[in-house]
């Protein structure tokens, strides 16, 4: 593998900070975890950059959509597989991409090697939005991994614990990327379990941690968020009528709840009446 410090110099770029870009030098991590992705899936890779990971599942036989903002290296990725038809290159920011439409629409698995700086947006957008993502391996901040394996204590670890299995498969050491980080990074494997689509969950979750400190029942009761969507207006009476069996839920805080309290919570709130 040729180092990305000679790569990026031949092309005339430094690595952009705006963009979080540490490439990765040593994948030997990735490669231990690359089974977690069944092999007939058609995988989208966000950020591919200069194609470290793109290349463990190429040769796992993948077809690939690879979605790279960085202009230069986007262009890069389009000439180095200009004649392979497993293998489609976009150009653009990957949250402004549409999921519903081709080629994101077929891809059943989602890798990455994901900037530190926006890896909540993105996860987001890949295990919450878009549903046609069964599995996912994506690099993150050690710190954030951890939390997330938790599946519960914040708004986007209960998010994303609500469709499916999510834990840590591997860890990736700073000094495997260039330049180096100032933390050591992991790779988190998601696995999709729902089947119950919850699609304004994450605003009953926005309320819920607005006032995380608060019993939950304070919390969602004086919360500004739900007169402000159209589809929240009957749950402030629903919460005031709340059956017997989630009573002891409001007492608890927002960072003491699971994710299937939540699912319970929401299911309620916006059950047919």
């Amino acid at each position: 593998m040729i180092h990305p410090s000679k790569i990026i110099k031949e092309l005339g770029i430094a690595p952009l900070k705006r963009l979080g870009q540490n490439f990765q030098v040593d994948v030997h991590a990735v490669e231990n975890v690359a089974a977690h992705i069944d092999p007939g899936a058609r995988v989208l890779e966000i950020g591919p950059g200069l194609g470290a990971w793109t290349e463990v599942f190429l040769a796992r036989g993948h077809e690939m959509v690879l979605v790279e903002k960085d202009r230069t290296l986007a262009r890069r990725l389009g000439e180095i597989y200009r004649d392979n038809p497993k293998v489609t290159v976009i150009e653009g920011d990957f949250l402004g991409q549409q999921l519903a439409a081709e080629p994101l629409k077929s891809c059943t698995a989602a890798i990455g090697n994901l900037p530190f700086y926006v890896t909540a947006d993105l996860l987001l957008r890949v295990i919450v939005d878009a549903q046609q993502i069964r599995q996912a391996l994506f690099g993150i901040q050690w710190e954030v991994a951890e939390r997330l394996a938790e599946r519960q204590g914040s708004s986007l670890a209960v998010a994303l614990a609500s469709q499916g299995d999510i834990g840590i498969a591997g860890k990736i050491g700073r000094n495997s990327f260039f330049p180096v980080p100032n933390v050591d990074a992991a790779i988190i494997r998601f696995e999709r379990k729902v089947s119950t689509p919850r699609p304004h969950l994450r605003l009953l979750l926005k309320a819920a941690f607005w006032g995380k400190r608060k019993p939950l029942r304070s919390a969602l009761s004086k919360n500004p968020f739900f007169g402000e969507e159209p589809h929240a207006a009957a749950w402030p009476k629903r919460l005031a009528a709340l059956p017997e069996n989630f009573a002891a839920l409001l007492t608890k805080r927002a960072d003491d709840l699971s994710a299937t309290e939540f699912c319970e919570l929401y299911d309620y709130l916006t059950a047919d009446r």
